[in-house]
């Protein structure tokens, strides 16, 4: 079991150090009080109204979700 170990911890940090960098500046972008933050003064009040595009995105999600799984379903006949 060692020997499958120890070359996939080495596979895995392998992959790991390109992207580092990376995956540090996102999470600093991501961060909840900068995303939720109202001070800025270009934010407006106008979230009052849900778009029609996030009902479309939901909608359409939903679709491919029941999609895929009738696929596995019948597949699975």
């Amino acid at each position: 079991m060692y020997f499958i170990l120890k070359p996939l911890k080495v596979f895995f940090n392998t992959i790991y150090k390109p992207v580092e960098g990376f995956l540090e500046t996102l999470e600093e972008v991501m961060k909840m009080e900068k995303i939720m933050d109202v001070s800025n003064d270009s934010w407006q009040k106008n979230n009052e109204r849900i778009p029609l595009w996030f009902y479309q995105m939901i909608i359409s999600m939903g679709i491919s979700v029941c999609i895929g799984f009738l696929l596995i379903l019948v597949g699975s006949l």
